[in-house]
């Protein structure tokens, strides 16, 4: 009964200590990175293009409110005036166009598509963050373990070296056994310190892109391995950022070759205006009260052929975004055929690995006992313990560019960021 209670607290303490994952990561990435930051404020800035376009529409309210004094002199046989006289005068205007052939609400449907575009590389940025995030954490995690295999094969090799010296001293081993271990030692202190290096710059590098401590990493990360090249091609027609930017590009290209031919249609603007006006401040004047209404239709005749000009450029914009479109799509598909490739040659990889460690850490036990018979030396199990330390780096290695190479087929389908989508900030 007690062992039960004890091993019930154990999980409950287990269960509830604190440990960072990705998702947690991912978070903290969204939330600090000043890139985030950036690209909200970009959006707040354009979103005033589809306010602009829209306030085309509307009519346009002039005031103007003058003050004028003027003085002259008359003469005339009788007498000599001169009279003085300030004219207050307010005025106000309203124009409202009537007709442009459909031109402001083109220009409001661009607008739409260049937010759009601009949501677009913010979520660009995003992913490219996510990414980096996650290939940060991926990594202090591969060079902690990393460390802690090293630092097990430095004490080994430490330990084996001291017990060769004594059998030196003692004369039951050679000068070149003697030489060969603080060969070998040398070997695993550079091997440390180059791991304790690693493992610290991969920190701050993590901390630099998710403002966190990189500590008590959890190592258990979900994928979805079932994926085929078929399967990520048809996601990525449909999803993959870039692609989405240029169709984005035709459509604006297309819009403003509309706008441009609908220059050379005639429009209509409504005017109106009252105005007021008093001339008795000084002398006893007169009070003036009119108004007007005009109605202006504008048709082009002649334009320099400027008009035609920025039609034959707008075709020739369209026709290089098409191109580039399709060189995208090729170059899309290579781009998933080889991060598939190399996610399933990091999964071989991961097994082989797996299966060379199964097989060194038989060989060390073997070696070990023969040892004990003294049919083998010590070189022989340190020699071992480093084909097993590199066994496992090699593992830690492989595993790491499995799961990076996954993250990366995400990016290029478009569909990274659906699995954080519970993250990333709101968007009006």
């Amino acid at each position: 009964m007690i062992k039960l209670l004890i091993s019930i607290l154990f999980i409950f303490l287990t269960s509830n200590s604190w440990s960072l994952d990705v998702d947690y990561t991912i978070r903290s990435t969204i939330e600090n990175n000043a890139k985030v930051k950036i690209g909200l404020e970009k959006l707040i800035e354009n979103k005033e293009l589809i306010e602009k376009a829209i306030g085309s529409k509307l009519p346009t309210i002039t005031g103007t409110i003058s003050g004028t004094y003027s003085k002259s002199e008359l003469d005339s046989k009788t007498s000599t005036t001169t009279p003085e006289k300030f004219t207050d005068l307010y005025k106000i205007t309203i124009t409202q166009n009537l007709y442009d052939a459909g031109y402001n609400d083109l220009e409001i449907e661009r607008s739409k598509i260049l937010y759009n575009n601009e949501v677009i590389n913010f979520q660009i940025t995003i992913q490219d963050l996510v990414l980096d995030a996650i290939t940060g954490y991926l990594t202090v995690l591969n060079y902690e373990k990393t460390l802690k295999s090293t630092k097990k094969n430095f004490e080994f090799v430490s330990k084996a070296l001291e017990e060769t010296k004594t059998k030196y001293d003692l004369g039951s081993s050679t000068l070149y056994e003697l030489q060969n271990a603080e060969s070998l030692y040398a070997i695993a202190n550079a091997n440390l310190f180059s791991a304790e290096q690693n493992y610290e710059i991969s920190k701050k590098t993590f901390k630099r892109i998710s403002s966190l401590e990189a500590i008590n990493l959890e190592e258990m990360i979900d994928i979805d391995q079932n994926i085929t090249f078929d399967k990520s091609l048809d996601l990525a027609m449909n999803n993959n950022l870039n692609l989405i930017i240029i169709e984005n590009s035709i459509k604006n290209n297309e819009i403003l070759l509309l706008k441009e031919k609908k220059t050379k249609l005639p429009s209509l603007d409504l005017s109106t205006s009252a105005e007021y006006s008093d001339s008795g401040r000084i002398d006893d004047g007169t009070e003036t009260t009119k108004g007007s209404i005009s109605l202006t239709l504008t048709i082009p005749l002649y334009q320099q052929s400027i008009d035609d000009s920025n039609i034959r450029k707008y075709h020739s914009k369209i026709l290089q975004d098409e191109l580039n479109y399709e060189d995208n799509k090729a170059d899309l598909q290579i781009q998933i055929s080889n991060t598939l490739k190399d996610f399933n040659i990091s999964e071989i990889k991961m097994k082989s690995n797996l299966t060379v460690i199964k097989a060194s850490e038989t060989a060390i036990k073997s070696l070990k006992e023969e040892y004990s018979l003294g049919t083998k030396t010590i070189t022989d199990i340190i020699e071992e313990e480093s084909n097993l330390l590199q066994a496992r780096v090699n593992y830690f290695n492989s595993k790491t560019d499995f799961l990076v190479n996954y993250f990366k087929i995400k990016s290029l389908e478009g569909t990274l960021l659906n699995d954080f989508k519970n993250y990333l900030p709101s968007i009006n």
